[in-house]
Protein backbone atom coordinates (compact mmCIF):
# COMPACT_ATOMS: atom_id res chain seq x y z
CA UNK A 1 0.00 0.00 0.00
CA UNK A 2 1.40 3.74 -0.87
CA UNK A 3 2.05 6.28 2.52
CA UNK A 4 0.90 9.04 2.65
CA UNK A 5 1.63 11.92 5.11
CA UNK A 6 -1.08 14.12 6.26
CA UNK A 7 0.02 17.34 8.07
CA UNK A 8 -2.48 19.36 10.32
CA UNK A 9 -2.10 22.97 10.81
CA UNK A 10 -4.37 24.83 13.14
CA UNK A 11 -4.33 28.32 14.77
CA UNK A 12 -7.28 29.92 16.68
CA UNK A 13 -8.04 33.81 16.31
CA UNK A 14 -6.09 35.89 18.28
CA UNK A 15 -3.51 33.37 18.95
CA UNK A 16 0.48 34.13 17.97
CA UNK A 17 1.12 30.13 17.70
CA UNK A 18 -0.36 26.93 15.52
CA UNK A 19 -0.69 23.40 16.51
CA UNK A 20 1.03 21.17 14.16
CA UNK A 21 0.55 17.42 13.84
CA UNK A 22 1.85 14.70 11.13
CA UNK A 23 0.50 11.60 10.83
CA UNK A 24 1.87 8.95 8.09
CA UNK A 25 -0.26 6.10 7.01
CA UNK A 26 -0.61 3.35 4.13
CA UNK A 27 -3.88 4.47 2.21
CA UNK A 28 -4.84 1.67 -0.33
CA UNK A 29 -4.77 4.78 -3.21
CA UNK A 30 -4.46 8.86 -3.42
CA UNK A 31 -8.71 9.08 -3.17
CA UNK A 32 -8.93 7.58 0.13
CA UNK A 33 -5.89 9.16 1.63
CA UNK A 34 -7.91 12.78 0.13
CA UNK A 35 -10.71 11.05 1.79
CA UNK A 36 -9.42 10.02 5.34
CA UNK A 37 -7.62 14.33 5.50
CA UNK A 38 -11.23 15.29 4.44
CA UNK A 39 -12.96 13.55 7.35
CA UNK A 40 -9.80 14.84 9.68
CA UNK A 41 -10.58 18.23 8.32
CA UNK A 42 -14.29 18.20 9.47
CA UNK A 43 -13.46 16.72 12.78
CA UNK A 44 -11.14 19.45 13.03
CA UNK A 45 -14.36 22.23 12.12
CA UNK A 46 -16.50 20.54 14.71
CA UNK A 47 -14.13 20.93 16.98
CA UNK A 48 -13.33 24.49 16.67
CA UNK A 49 -17.72 25.24 16.23
CA UNK A 50 -17.80 23.30 19.63
CA UNK A 51 -15.46 25.15 21.18
CA UNK A 52 -16.61 28.54 19.83
CA UNK A 53 -12.56 29.28 18.00
CA UNK A 54 -12.97 31.17 15.23
CA UNK A 55 -9.83 29.42 12.69
CA UNK A 56 -7.16 32.11 12.01
CA UNK A 57 -5.35 30.27 9.59
CA UNK A 58 -5.92 26.24 9.16
CA UNK A 59 -5.74 23.73 6.94
CA UNK A 60 -4.71 20.13 6.65
CA UNK A 61 -2.31 19.15 4.22
CA UNK A 62 -1.38 16.06 1.69
CA UNK A 63 1.98 14.48 1.05
CA UNK A 64 2.75 11.88 -1.00
CA UNK A 65 4.97 9.03 0.94
CA UNK A 66 6.52 9.12 4.06
CA UNK A 67 7.43 12.61 4.87
CA UNK A 68 7.12 12.40 8.93
CA UNK A 69 10.87 13.45 9.91
CA UNK A 70 10.66 16.47 6.96
CA UNK A 71 9.97 19.90 7.51
CA UNK A 72 6.86 20.18 4.43
CA UNK A 73 5.38 23.36 3.02
CA UNK A 74 3.46 23.28 -0.20
CA UNK A 75 5.91 23.96 -2.30
CA UNK A 76 7.30 20.71 -2.05
CA UNK A 77 7.02 17.90 -4.99
CA UNK A 78 5.43 15.49 -2.51
CA UNK A 79 2.58 18.16 -1.79
CA UNK A 80 -0.70 16.92 -3.55
CA UNK A 81 -3.26 19.51 -1.56
CA UNK A 82 -4.67 20.93 1.02
CA UNK A 83 -8.01 21.43 2.71
CA UNK A 84 -8.03 25.08 4.27
CA UNK A 85 -10.49 25.45 6.79
CA UNK A 86 -12.77 28.45 7.56
CA UNK A 87 -15.84 30.00 8.84
CA UNK A 88 -17.52 28.49 5.35
CA UNK A 89 -16.39 25.09 5.74
CA UNK A 90 -13.40 23.31 4.33
CA UNK A 91 -12.40 23.50 0.24
CA UNK A 92 -9.71 21.44 -1.03
CA UNK A 93 -6.73 23.09 -3.35
CA UNK A 94 -4.97 20.68 -5.17
CA UNK A 95 -1.21 21.60 -5.68
CA UNK A 96 -1.56 22.23 -9.14
CA UNK A 97 -4.34 25.28 -8.24
CA UNK A 98 -2.17 26.33 -4.79
CA UNK A 99 1.00 26.89 -7.18
CA UNK A 100 -1.29 28.67 -9.65
CA UNK A 101 -2.47 30.88 -6.49
CA UNK A 102 1.07 31.40 -5.31
CA UNK A 103 2.60 32.68 -8.67
CA UNK A 104 0.11 35.38 -9.16
CA UNK A 105 0.43 36.61 -5.54
CA UNK A 106 4.24 36.98 -6.20
CA UNK A 107 3.67 38.60 -9.53
CA UNK A 108 4.88 42.26 -10.19
CA UNK A 109 2.22 44.63 -10.82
Amino acid sequence: MPVYTIVTTSAAQGSDEAEINTLADDFANESEAIGYSRRMADEMLGLANQLNLDFDYSNVGLYDGDRIDEELDPTSSAFLGMWVLDEAGVAFIGAAEFGDNSAEEVAPE
